[in-house]
C-alpha cells in the first residue's frame, strides 16, 4: 500500500511511503512479526526484494513518478547480511528498468534495530550514495541511535515519530522538542517529515514548528490503487491559505522576495570545471548551490575553497587531470535548508542556529531548489523586521499595533481544536476625561490600562495583547475556557474602573459624574471613565473563515457593549460545519450497513 507524503506549505504530493499490508492473512499481528519470521527462516533478503519490487511497480503507476520520491522501509538486519547491499542495488536496478534514477529512492532506516553499528553499514551506505540513493531516519524520537545516524549515517530526512506529533498543538513540551529537532535538522541541511498527523490542528502546529513534509490520516489513508493518490491535496491548500494571507499582511512575502537570489546550480556528480565556468561568468558570485539529480538542494561550492586551485601554479592542471575524480561532491559544503514558503522569523531562526561562517540558506519548494538567501541578506531581513516591529509598536504602551492585531485575527480564523476569544476594548467617556484633566493624565490612564491587561492576561503561549491606538485595545487568547476568559475580562474592567476613579476629585467620585462638553460642544454631565469589552468566541473545531469577518463582527459588538450596563457584549461565532473526514472502513460500509451501525450506536 502507498501512503502520500505531502509538502506542508503547498499541499502538493512529494512522495509516497510503501507500507506492508496483508500480513493478517498469515496469522501475523504486524509487519514486524512477518520480518522476524522471515529472519528466523533465513529468507529476509528474499522477502525484502519481493516487497521492493511490488512497491516500485505501484510507485511507477503514479502520475509523474519522476517528480516523486519512493520511501522504502528496510529492516536493519538486512544490512548485516552479505546480500544486504545486493537488496538495495536490486531496488535501484528495478527503478532503472522503469526509466527512473536511483535518486527517486529513499531508504528508511528503522530504529527497531541498531543500524549504525552493524558490520558493513558505512560501506553499504557509501555504495548506495554513489548511485544517488537517499536515506531517512525513521521513527525519530523513539530509538536509541538516532543522533549517530544524523552525524555518521549520511541521512537526508528525519521522520519524527507519531508519538511526538499526536496532540502536538496542545502539548507545549512536544512543541518545544519538535521545534528544536526541526531547527537542528535544517541547520544540518536535512528535511523533516511529521509522521502520523491526524488532525488539522496538529498539521498546522507541525508546519509552524518547521516540519517540511507531513504524512498521516489527515492527509490520506494508505491505498492500494495508485490512481487514488492525488497530485495536490485541497484540504491542506485551504488550511495554509489563511496563513499565507497573514504572512502577506505582515510584509514577510515582500521581504523574502527581495532577498532571494536565483543562482545557477551544479549537480553533485558534475566535474568541478563546470563550477569554474559559472564563477568566471559571474564575477561577483561567491557560492554555487549544489543539487541532486531531481533538484533537491544538497549544499554549496564556495569560490574561496577553489582559490588555491584557481591561482596555484599547477592547481587547474591537477583538477583537469582525467585520472582524478574531481567532481563537485569533493568540494561540497553543508548549508542549512528551508522552505521558500516559511516566514521570515522561521528563516532567521534556522540561520541563527547555524555555525559561525554560514554563507546563508538554500530555499526549496516541495523539496526542489528555488533560490539562495545570503548571510548579508538575512542580516538585512532581520533589521527590516525589527524596524517594522518598532514602527508597529505603540510608543506609549510598548504593545503591538494594527499590523500585529490583523495577523492575530488571521491566526484565529484558522480551524483549531482549541477555543479562541477575540476582545476589542474601548474606553467610555474618555474625551470629557481628557478635556478636564489634560492629555498627560489621559496618557497615564492609557498606561494604567495596559499594565492592568498584563496583570490579568500574563503574556504566554496563546495570549496576545495589542494596542490599536488611542484608547482602543485588543486581547486575543487561544485555549482558554469561556467562563475563565469572561471572569478575567470582568476583573480587568473592574480593576481599571477602580484605578481610574482615583484621578477624579472626591466629590466627583461620590456623585459618579463630572461636567463636560460632548462632541458637539454642548455642556452636559458624564459618567466616570470605564472600559467596554466586545468579545467574540470561536468554539473549538469551528471551520476556518475570512479574518475580516472576525474583525467586522467584533466591531459590531463594540457599540452593543458601550450601550450595556456592565460594558460587556458577547457573541459566539456560528459557521456551517464541514463533514468530518471518513476512513476507508467507513466508506466500505454500504447504506444498510451504515444504518445498522448508526442504530447500534
Amino acid at each position: 500500500m502507498l501512503q502520500p507524503i505531502v509538502e506542508c506549505h503547498t499541499g502538493t504530493l512529494y512522495g509516497v511511503e510503501a507500507l506492508t499490508r496483508g500480513f493478517e492473512g498469515l496469522s501475523l499481528g504486524a509487519p514486524a512479526v512477518l520480518l522476524d519470521r522471515a529472519a528466523e527462516l533465513g529468507v529476509l533478503c528474499e522477502l525484502e526484494r519481493l516487497l521492493h519490487r511490488k512497491a516500485i511497480a505501484a510507485f511507477c503507476c503514479l502520475p509523474d513518478p519522476q517528480q516523486r520520491r519512493l520511501f522504502l522501509n528496510l529492516d536493519g538486519r538486512t544490512l548485516a547480511l552479505t546480500a544486504g547491499l545486493q537488496v538495495l542495488e536490486g531496488a535501484a536496478d528495478e527503478l532503472r528498468r522503469h526509466g527512473l534514477p536511483a535518486s527517486n529512492l529513499c531508504i528508511e532506516l528503522s530504529e527497531r534495530h541498531e543500524t549504525v553499528s552493524l558490520p558493513g553499514f558505512r560501506r553499504t551506505l557509501l555504495q548506495c550514495r554513489k548511485r544517488g540513493m537517499l536515506f531517512a531516519a525513521d521513527d525519530f524520537g523513539r530509538g536509541h541511535s538516532e543522533i549517530r545516524l544524523l552525524f555518521d549515517g549520511g541521512i537526508d530526512y528525519i521522520k519524527i515519530d507519531h508519538f511526538l506529533i499526536e496532540n502536538l498543538s496542545k502539548d507545549p513540551r512536544k512543541r518545544l522538542f519538535v521545534g528544536r529537532i526541526a531547527g537542528f535538522a535544517h541547520t544540518l541541511g536535512l528535511m523533516v517529515i511529521a509522521e502520523g498527523v491526524e488532525t488539522e490542528a496538529d498539521f498546522l502546529a507541525a508546519r509552524e514548528l518547521g516540519c517540511d513534509l507531513i504524512q498521516g490520516h489527515y492527509v490520506a489513508w494508505p491505498c492500494t490503487m495508485p490512481d487514488t493518490v492525488l497530485p495536490i491535496y485541497p484540504a491542506l491548500v485551504s488550511a495554509v491559505g489563511k496563513e499565507r494571507r497573514r504572512r502577506s499582511e505582515a510584509g514577510d512575502s515582500e521581504l523574502l522576495l527581495a532577498a532571494i537570489e536565483h543562482l545557477e546550480t551544479v549537480e553533485r556528480d558534475d566535474h568541478i570545471e563546470r563550477a569554474f565556468e559559472i564563477f568566471r561568468r559571474s564575477g561577483d558570485q561567491s557560492v554555487i548551490p549544489v543539487v541532486d539529480r531531481v533538484g533537491a538542494p544538497k549544499g554549496l561550492v564556495r569560490e574561496r575553497d577553489l582559490r588555491a586551485f584557481i591561482y596555484g601554479r599547477f592547481g587547474r592542471d591537477l583538477l583537469q587531470n582525467p585520472n582524478t575524480q574531481n567532481t563537485v561532491a569533493k568540494f561540497l559544503v553543508e548549508c542549512p535548508v528551508a522552505s521558500v514558503h516559511a516566514d521570515a522569523d522561521a528563516l532567521l531562526g534556522i540561520f541563527g542556529a547555524a555555525p559561525p561562517g554560514c554563507d546563508g540558506l538554500l530555499l526549496h519548494d516541495a523539496g526542489r531548489y528555488v533560490g539562495f538567501v545570503s548571510a548579508g541578506a538575512l542580516v538585512g531581513l532581520l533589521h527590516e523586521k525589527r524596524l517594522r516591529l518598532a514602527l508597529d509598536q505603540n510608543p506609549l504602551t510598548r504593545l503591538p499595533g494594527n499590523l500585529s492585531v490583523a495577523a492575530h485575527a488571521a491566526d484565529a480564523s484558522i480551524r483549531s481544536d482549541q477555543a479562541r476569544h477575540l476582545c476589542y476594548l474601548d474606553f467610555d467617556h474618555f474625551k470629557p476625561f481628557n478635556d478636564r484633566y489634560g492629555f498627560r493624565v489621559g496618557d497615564r490612564a492609557i498606561i494604567l490600562f495596559a499594565e492592568a491587561m498584563r496583570r490579568h492576561f500574563p503574556e504566554r503561549d496563546g495570549v496576545f495583547l495589542g494596542h490599536i491606538g488611542g484608547d482602543d485595545f485588543f486581547i486575543g487568547v487561544h485555549g482558554l475556557e469561556g467562563a475563565e476568559f469572561e471572569a478575567r475580562i470582568r476583573a480587568l474592567l473592574e480593576d481599571f474602573a477602580g484605578s481610574a476613579a482615583m484621578f477624579y476629585e472626591t466629590h466627583e467620585r461620590s456623585e459618579g459624574r463630572v461636567p463636560g462638553k460632548d462632541r458637539e460642544g454642548r455642556e452636559r454631565s458624564f459618567p466616570l471613565l470605564r472600559c467596554s469589552a466586545a468579545v467574540l468566541e470561536i468554539s473549538a473545531r469551528q471551520p476556518g473563515c475570512d479574518p475580516d469577518k472576525l474583525l467586522t463582527e467584533v466591531a459590531r459588538l463594540k457599540s452593543i457593549a458601550k450601550a450595556s450596563d456592565d460594558g460587556v457584549a458577547w457573541s459566539i461565532l456560528e459557521l456551517p460545519q464541514v463533514p468530518t473526514r471518513r476512513s476507508p472502513e467507513d466508506d466500505a460500509l454500504d447504506e444498510p450497513s451504515r444504518m445498522r451501525a448508526a442504530a447500534a450506536k
